[in-house]
C-alpha cells in the first residue's frame, strides 16, 4: 500500500472514533437532559452526517485502491466523492435549517468552519476541474483535514451549549 493511500487508512479510523464519540456525547446529553434545542439538533446533525460521510467516502477511497491498484483512481474517486457529497449535503441541511428556524450562526468559530469549509472544497473542485494545478491528493487531504478540524470545532460549540459554569464567590 502507497504512503499516500496509508493516510486514508489512518484519516478513516480517527475520524469514525471521533464521530462515534460525538454521537454518544449527543446521546448522554439527550438521555440525561432535556431534549435538544433546534440549534443543538442541527449542530448535531451536522457533526454526525459530515462524519459518516466523510467516513464512507475515505473508505470507498480505499476499496477502490485496494481492488484497482490505481492510487491516481482512488484519489479522483475520493475528490468527485467528496465533491458531489457536500453539494447534496449542504442542500439536505440548508433546506433542514430553513424548517427548524435556528438563530443565525453567531459564533466566529462556526463561521470560521463555514468559511474554510467552502474554500478548500472550492480549491478541490477547482482542482478537478483542471483549473488548478495542484496535485489531487493534496487538495483532497487539504478538504479531509479541514473536515476534521471543523467537525471538532462544531463538537465543541455543541459541548459549550450546555456546558454551565457556578460562579464562585470570593471572600474578599
Amino acid at each position: 500500500m502507497n504512503a499516500d493511500i496509508e493516510f486514508l487508512t489512518i484519516f478513516a479510523e480517527i475520524h469514525l472514533g471521533l464521530t462515534a464519540f460525538f454521537a454518544i456525547v449527543a446521546t448522554l446529553r439527550q438521555t440525561l437532559g432535556e431534549a435538544l434545542t433546534p440549534y443543538q439538533y442541527l449542530v448535531t446533525r451536522y457533526f454526525l452526517e459530515t462524519g459518516l460521510l466523510t467516513t464512507a467516502v475515505t473508505i470507498t477511497a480505499l476499496g477502490v485502491a485496494a481492488t484497482q491498484q490505481d492510487d491516481l483512481l482512488a484519489w479522483r474517486t475520493l475528490a468527485w466523492m467528496l465533491t458531489t457529497g457536500s453539494i447534496v449535503f449542504q442542500f439536505s441541511y440548508l433546506g433542514r435549517r430553513r424548517k427548524l428556524q435556528p438563530p443565525p450562526p453567531s459564533s466566529k468559530t462556526a463561521i470560521i468552519v463555514m468559511g474554510g469549509t467552502f474554500l478548500v472544497w472550492l480549491n478541490l473542485l477547482l482542482v478537478l476541474l483542471g483549473i488548478n494545478p495542484m496535485p489531487i491528493a493534496t487538495a483532497a487531504v487539504a478538504l479531509l483535514v479541514t473536515t476534521l478540524a471543523g467537525s471538532i470545532a462544531v463538537f465543541l460549540i455543541f459541548v459549550g451549549s450546555f456546558m454551565m459554569i457556578h460562579e464562585v464567590e470570593s471572600s474578599d
